[in-house]
């Protein structure tokens, strides 16, 4: 049985192949992330993204808690990282570049997606209500934390 990539419910699967070779400026994706986002949604740009990425998310098939790192790097949302993973919590190292030129309130709000993303991810994995949180101590140290809700 031939395995189905992890991104064809987000993408065309005949389109992903190809665009992983194409060589992007990171520039666009950035201006998209930050100032689209920001100009349309406003002060409900956190919770819309979180929702929105809780949607996507439950679009990704994963079969472990490290699932759901690949396709985070694949889309270019940064390097997730496995620090804890137990029945109740698991919690994520999210690293990026970008981070360090962003500033906390700015982070705060845009990495509400790749949150939503990951609890997403796992609900759909666990089959139970997932929420995650994020903990920002400093621009280096972005952890998405998340609990099962029973």
């Amino acid at each position: 049985m031939k395995e189905t990539d992890q991104l064809a419910a987000l993408l065309p699967a005949q389109t992903i192949p190809y665009a992983e070779r194409m060589n992007m400026p990171y520039l666009g994706y950035h201006f998209l992330r930050e100032t689209l986002t920001n100009t349309l949604l406003g002060n409900s740009e956190s919770p819309i993204l979180y929702w929105l990425g809780k949607d996507i998310g439950r679009k990704i098939p994963i079969q472990s808690a490290n699932g759901i790192i690949l396709p985070f790097m694949r889309l270019g949302l940064g390097q997730l990282d496995l620090l804890e993973a137990t029945e109740e919590c698991t919690t994520y190292k999210l690293s990026h570049t970008i981070h360090s030129y962003q500033s906390p309130e700015r982070l705060s709000r845009t990495l509400s997606l790749e949150s939503g993303i990951v609890a997403g991810a796992l609900e759909r994995w666990k089959g139970t209500e997932i929420v995650a949180q994020l903990e920002i101590a400093s621009n280096d140290d972005v952890r998405i934390v998340t609990r099962s809700q029973k």
